[in-house]
């Protein structure tokens, strides 16, 4: 292969897939979504459109586009597709100066003036890296502040086919703080329990068990800990807390509770998180 015909290792788990999701609220933190403004197609565009003015255009002896003299006037980012799906607080949202009937909730009154009210903040999040499902799934997310559909309200309809609503957000600024530009962007990787091998063994004396874990490198700060039941080893996601679980040192014996017949040993951070798991079935010395 030629030399640079080349990709990054990486490439797979920092891919963005699919179409995403418009949101009225999304957590970054959590990953915990709002409410779904609509089903969409075609997917939907985001461009961040900054302007800039060039103080250097016309000083002599000094080139156009000299950074020093380049400025950032400022952003007008917009968030375009088409909605297939419509509801009365959609098509206010569309609409955009107008108002849902506290009478008729199926009523949506368009308004002459524009009110601070009818800026909704917008979220955009897509799959992000290899790992996409589960409470840690990888996202792109985009926050729109303060938006707008400067497009209307428009919908087109089509014979034996679907009505398309097309739309374009646009985000402000905001007199209270003119410092922050309308929107902000988070890419997130997905992260993944890491899979312990786990090895239960009789131990040296009655009702003791030699535990040994393996397939995994303790990093600074991580150790060991477990938990024992009966039935069913105990279930683990990553980030979930393991403060209250048992130390363990791997190829130590513990004596598990006598009706216990399963084992979950997790790896715990220097946060008290799981972020390693794995399980066995317990084999106890009689």
């Amino acid at each position: 292969m030629q030399k640079y015909t080349q990709v990054p290792p990486d490439t797979f788990e920092t891919l963005q897939l699919n179409a995403g999701i418009l949101l009225d609220d999304f957590t970054p933190a959590t990953g915990a979504i709002g409410n779904i403004l609509g089903a969409t197609t075609g997917g939907i565009q985001f461009a961040t459109n900054p302007s800039f003015t060039d103080f250097g255009e016309d000083v002599d002896n000094v080139p156009n586009n000299t950074m020093e003299l380049k400025h950032l006037d400022a952003y007008d980012p917009t968030m375009g597709g088409t909605f297939l799906t419509c509801s009365p607080a959609l098509v206010k949202s569309l609409i955009g100066a107008a108002d849902v009937s506290a009478t008729d909730a199926t009523r949506v009154i368009p308004r002459a003036e524009l009110l601070t009210s009818d800026f909704d903040d917008v979220w955009w999040v897509g799959d992000y890296s290899d790992v996409n499902t589960g409470d840690d799934a990888g996202f792109i997310a985009i926050h729109l502040m303060n938006a707008l559909n400067t497009a209307g309200f428009q919908i087109q309809s089509t014979k034996n086919n679907k009505g398309q609503l097309a739309f374009e957000y646009h985000g402000h600024y905001s007199i209270a703080d003119m410092e922050t530009v309308p929107f902000e962007i988070y890419v997130k990787q997905g992260v993944e329990l890491a899979s312990l091998t786990v090895t239960s063994e009789a131990g040296t004396t009655s009702g003791k068990s030699k535990i040994t874990v393996s397939g995994y490198t303790l990093g600074s700060g991580e150790s060991y800990v477990y938990q024992t039941a009966t039935g069913t080893a105990p279930s683990v996601d990553y980030g979930d807390s393991v403060s209250g679980w048992t130390a363990l040192t791997s190829g130590s014996e513990i004596t598990p509770t006598a009706s216990h017949t399963k084992i979950t040993v997790a790896v715990k951070d220097s946060g008290g998180n799981a972020v390693g798991a794995g399980s066995a079935t317990l084999v106890i010395a009689e």
